[in-house]
This record gives C-alpha cells, structure tokens and sequence, in this order.
C-alpha cells in the first residue's frame, strides 16, 4: 500500500511496488539499502528464485500481522499464531503499525524507511520497535544496523524516544522475542561509512 506522509514540514512518500522512498519529490535510499552498502550480504550465494519466495512469504506474514493489529482480523498462518504467543507471553501491544520515517545526518536527508511497529510492553509507557523477521536465522549485525538506524530516524521524526529495540522471529517450528542492543555510535559510524562510500562510487 502506498502511503504518504508530512514529516517534519517534509512531504514522504512510499511506492509499495517498486519499494521506492521519496522526500519532497527526491527518490532516497532506504534504510535497508544502507545497511547493504555498509555489511556485506549474508545472502549473496542464494538464488534469486528462493529469495523471491521466502520475501513473498515475509511479506504475507507482515501483512497478516498489520490487518490483526489495525483491524481485528485474524491470520491464518503458524507464524501468526506464533506472533499471538508471543504477544501474550511478553504482553506487548502495537501502538503503530508500518511507520514512516526519514534519517537526517548533518541537516540533510540520508534515508527512510518503514519500521514494522512500535511497541509499549506490560502496559508501560516506554516506547520500543518491534521488528517481525521471518528468515532463517538471524543475522544480528544487520538487524542491529538496521534497528539502530529506524530508531535514530523515529526519534528524528516524531521527537519521541525509543527505550528498546526487539526482533520478533517467527519461523514455523520455531519463534522469539529477541533483544536487539541500542547503540547510537555504531548507526552514526555505519551513516558515516556509507557516505565515504558513496562519494568514492559518484568521483
């Protein structure tokens, strides 16, 4: 679904077909393509016919999970059933679904992104990320990354602090409510990196 926003006096668009970010009419990276410019892809000898399908399955899963949380209804799979144990075993609710964000460095616009959702655990008010991963396993630098970049954007563009970062893993036979560490050096080393990256490839 396509969505469009104004965040911070910046119109933001998504392209749900082509998974295209634009920032007042500027197509951006997302937050994606710069965790895979700075870490090498864990995926790169797998064929491309099986990443379509487990990125088709990803996708339905998240699409399951958002029309539970926005609208009531239930899924089908065993992944959503996981996610409902694990909703209320950890006794978390979704306060926002597929937000979008933007990622500032230096007053200009790096990348954006949509993060799954923001989460508030036992009723608390603290504010976290909840990140539904439906892989194989996990590969933790690229979720951290990843993580770590929605968190700094969120708190960039809605002036709301983000306490912690959690990984949902939903897998059939398996499943888990992980911790993910915060660390604001490391998504401000990795922005910098991409960017030296960057002006080497445009020279």
């Amino acid at each position: 679904m396509n969505q469009i926003e104004w965040i911070n006096g910046k119109k933001v668009e998504y392209i749900d077909d082509t998974h295209t970010y634009i920032v007042d009419g500027v197509v951006v990276p997302s937050v994606t393509q710069i965790v895979s410019t700075v870490l090498p892809s864990p995926y790169k000898n797998i064929e491309p016919d099986v990443l379509k399908q487990a990125a088709d399955r990803g996708i339905a899963l998240h699409e399951e999970i958002e029309q539970f949380e926005k609208d009531g209804v239930m899924g089908s799979s065993i992944e959503f059933n996981h996610y409902l144990y694990l909703k209320k075993q950890y006794v978390f609710d979704a306060v926002d679904n597929e937000k979008l964000i933007v990622l500032e460095y230096n007053g200009k616009v790096i990348c954006a992104g949509r993060l799954d959702m923001i989460i508030q655990i036992g009723g608390k008010k603290d504010l976290g990320i909840g990140d539904i991963k439906r892989t194989y396993q996990l590969h933790m630098d690229h979720l951290k990354l990843q993580l770590n970049l929605y968190r700094l954007g969120y708190m960039q563009s809605y002036g709301k602090h983000i306490d912690y970062l959690k990984c949902l893993h939903l897998r059939k036979w398996t499943y888990g409510f992980v911790d993910v560490p915060i660390d604001e050096d490391y998504a401000r080393t990795s922005i910098k990196r991409y960017l030296e990256v960057n002006e080497t490839i445009d020279q």
